[in-house]
């Protein structure tokens, strides 16, 4: 199930572009990780968005807030979920993703980054227990990863 930290530089998106910006990963990274499109198979796709201060984005040394629209993106995921094809997708998507949610042309030019985190068996917490793979599966029910059900 996607857990997206997204930060932002400052001042390049307003409400309603982050709100689509928001959307449109949740939608990247469950397509990424062959999630069904329903709510209960989503409803653990988390994006958190943190907007830098301004005056704290800098590119070759030199402010650069009102020269990028920035999009950098940290992906924990389970280990095993992704294979490069499904890297590649989103990294594709997501790019696609930060120059919709712009929609419009204020000569800041759109970079987008993503380091994909996978996260190896048993090292995954949530609501007070470590979570597995097949379990993680089960839940969020990976279409591709189906057959790990049965090794619970």
């Amino acid at each position: 199930m996607p857990l997206l930290r997204v930060t932002l530089t400052p001042g390049a998106f307003d409400d309603a572009q982050k709100a689509r910006l928001a959307a449109a990963l949740t939608d990247a990274s469950c397509r990424a990780e062959s999630l069904p499109d329903d709510p209960g198979s989503r409803m653990g796709s988390l994006v958190l968005v943190d907007e830098l201060a301004p005056g704290a984005f800098y590119s070759a040394g030199h402010p650069a807030d009102a020269a990028v629209a920035g999009v950098f993106v940290d992906w924990q995921v389970s280990a095993g979920v992704l294979d490069g094809a499904r890297k590649a997708r989103f990294a594709t998507e997501l790019q696609d993703a930060a120059t919709a949610a712009r929609d419009g042309d204020d000569g800041r030019l759109v970079v987008t980054s993503c380091v994909i985190h996978e996260v190896p068996e048993g090292q995954w917490a949530q609501n007070g227990a470590i979570r597995r793979l097949p379990e993680i599966t089960a839940r969020a029910r990976f279409e591709h990863l189906t057959a790990l059900i049965d090794q619970r």
